[in-house]
């Protein structure tokens, strides 16, 4: 039981050696932008979480093989950009904002995502009890890795209009559709190759 547990050690430390030697990929979680959009914030805080559990590598912080910039810094940063962009020239994409973004913070992998459309409204039905639920979610995930120029920009909805169902809320919808997006991306697999 000694030996085998010196070997695992020894292949442990090995391994944490060898990721340590590597440069750590630069990584920028962008907080969800929410457009023209008012939204709760439990439902934003879900929405957050379920991002942050996307791109969460396990034993980072001994491996060490990514540094993830402060998100706080990378939206005001991103959020000059595409400012400026937009001043500029109207019918400018925000995927040209994410690349600039990653090219002056050197960031090696930029994941943006985005609620474009978040509304739900309801209202009771004529001579009867129940209430008439309708809602509508859009939303789209833009993920930049400087080191290969690759771009992926991925958009989904959802709608329901039907008596009420908590599954035909804005903000179940909302969730189905960054579930989706994370899936449609390969987020979670694009994050797993980093570690090797």
């Amino acid at each position: 039981m000694k030996k085998f547990l010196t070997l695992m050690l020894l292949v442990f430390v090995s391994l944490t050696s060898v990721a340590t030697a590597q440069k750590p990929v630069k990584i920028a979680r962008i907080p969800i932008i929410i457009q023209k959009n008012v939204l709760d914030y439990e439902t934003s805080a879900v929405l957050e979480m379920k991002m942050a559990r996307a791109v969460k590598i396990p034993m980072n912080q001994n491996l060490q093989v990514a540094e993830f910039l402060p998100p706080k810094d990378s939206q005001k940063v991103l959020g000059n950009i595409w400012y400026a962009m937009y001043n500029q020239n109207k019918k400018a994409q925000i995927t040209e904002a994410v690349k600039q973004f990653a090219r002056e913070t050197r960031a090696d992998l930029v994941i943006c995502p985005i609620l474009r459309h978040y509304s739900q409204r309801l209202s009771p039905v004529s001579f009867s009890f129940e209430t008439h639920l309708s809602s509508a979610v859009s939303a789209e995930l833009i993920i930049y890795d400087r080191r290969t120029d690759n771009l992926i920009d991925k958009r989904v909805a959802r709608r329901f209009n039907d008596n009420f169902n908590r599954y035909g809320t804005a903000s179940y919808l909302a969730g189905e559709c960054f579930d989706q997006l994370i899936q449609d991306t390969d987020l979670r697999q694009i994050i797993r190759s980093i570690r090797k």
